[in-house]
């Protein structure tokens, strides 16, 4: 209960800041622009689970982030709550990779569990994105058993960062950067979740400077797939796992196609 009451003014609060800064439409932030904001501090807000089919949502969770970031690493806690005060904190890691937060939960420090129940494992490609003097972190959160990796039904999540103020003069600085929607890559991963081989495809609409890279969801760097210069067309890599480098667990296939960044989560199931 005490854990709730605090939950709740947290949240309050962040209202209250929301509503002071108007409402503005969020805009997007491109790699550049989040490479000047600090992710450091406490988030809040809530996660949507999707039914079975995931044609709609069963159960809506408080949801929140306490995380620190040194460099483009990121590691922290993560805390769900259900509406009976049921809860998990769990240990989270991720990084940055060009616009987005790419996350995973790895170990569940307490809890206290729904009957017949589990708490599923978290993960997800976040976007940041920016509305007045807010910053939020938004999207698909898929969700894995703790063993195994084999898929729960997944969710949405929606979070916004308590205190903001040490982002204020990174904001100001964002705006004097070119805005422009962030960059777009048809980039494909299948099949996903996989066990020990899968494909990585993507499409070059011009000749580039082309790195293909596996890291970890600590930020370790798996494996380098390709580096080189190539013409435009479609192009498909393969990456076959093994059990002595990672086990099971997330990957982040990062692509760097000249200066642009790209990037997709790929699970590997045990």
């Amino acid at each position: 209960m005490k854990r709730l009451s605090i939950t709740l003014i947290t949240l309050l609060l962040v209202a209250v800041n929301i509503i002071s800064a108007q409402e503005t439409s969020p805009v997007t932030l491109n790699a550049q622009q989040v490479a000047k904001l600090d992710l450091s501090g406490k988030w809040v807000g809530k996660r949507k689970q999707y039914s079975e089919d995931k044609k709609s949502f069963i159960e809506i969770f408080q949801y929140e982030f306490d995380l620190k970031q040194e460099g483009n690493i990121i590691t922290g806690t993560s805390t769900i709550i259900n509406s009976h005060g049921e809860y998990a904190d769990m240990k989270l890691e991720g990084m940055i990779v060009g616009n987005k937060f790419h996350f995973a939960e790895k170990e569940v420090k307490s809890a206290v569990r729904p009957d017949g129940k589990i708490w599923c494992f978290k993960s997800g490609e976040l976007n940041l994105t920016k509305s007045g003097d807010n910053l939020k972190l938004t999207g698909p959160t898929p969700s894995y058993m703790e063993m195994y990796n084999l898929p729960c039904s997944g969710g949405e999540t929606d979070l916004v960062k308590v205190d903001n103020s040490n982002n204020l003069s990174a904001f100001i600085s964002v705006s004097e950067v070119s805005s422009g929607a962030p960059a777009t890559m048809d980039l494909n991963v299948f099949p996903n979740p996989f066990a020990e081989k899968a494909t990585i495809g993507y499409n070059l609409v011009k000749d580039a400077k082309v790195k293909v890279e596996i890291y970890d969801i600590s930020g370790k760097l798996v494996t380098r797939l390709f580096e080189g210069n190539e013409k435009a067309g479609n192009y498909s890599l393969s990456y076959t796992a093994k059990k002595s480098e990672i086990g099971s667990g997330i990957l982040i296939v990062k692509l760097t196609v000249n200066d642009e960044i790209f990037s997709r989560q790929l699970v590997q199931m045990m």
